[in-house]
């Protein structure tokens, strides 16, 4: 299967199913009808192979890419966390991070940083608000801050 020029193989899906995800990765708002008579089998048929790809965790939602900038939040930063040893793995520094609303990501990593953090927010204030709320989080022990200047590419692949 071929996403966004990008090759991936699985043993987990058939030809259709890989078809009918191949058209909802380019639009995911693509008619039930439109996959039915590119693929060649009924709606019905369509939304059970969905329902599956869901199950079995393959498809894990539908997104939607958001003009951040047009909504006041001009400011795009990847906060990286260096946290205390006995916190570095733990799931409620996530639930913290997910109480804040200017977050979008966060990843582990085998980085300098034991956490990436990518958010939005209106501009530098908001931005030095948002890292006193993440430097008053349990075990983090610093933040270092890199600001996007400009996001060239903007695509989402779940």
């Amino acid at each position: 299967m071929v996403v966004n020029n990008m090759r991936f193989s699985s043993d987990r899906l058939d030809g259709i199913d890989k078809q009918i995800l191949d058209m909802l990765l380019d639009d995911s708002r693509i008619p039930l009808s439109h996959i039915s008579k590119e693929v060649g089998i009924s709606s019905p048929a369509i939304r059970e192979r969905m329902k599956k790809l869901v199950q079995e965790g393959i498809i894990k939602g539908y997104s939607t890419i958001v003009d951040y900038k047009k909504l006041g939040l001009g400011l795009t930063a990847f906060i990286g966390l260096s946290m205390d040893e006995s916190k570095c793995c733990q799931e409620d520094v996530f639930s913290d991070l997910e109480k804040i609303p200017w977050v979008l990501e966060a990843h582990f990593t085998n980085g300098e940083e034991d956490i990436l953090v990518k958010v939005v927010t209106e501009n530098t204030e908001t931005l030095v608000d948002l890292l006193g709320q993440m430097n008053a989080i349990d075990g983090v022990n610093r933040t270092k801050t890199l600001i996007a200047l400009k996001t060239p590419i903007e695509r989402s692949l779940n």
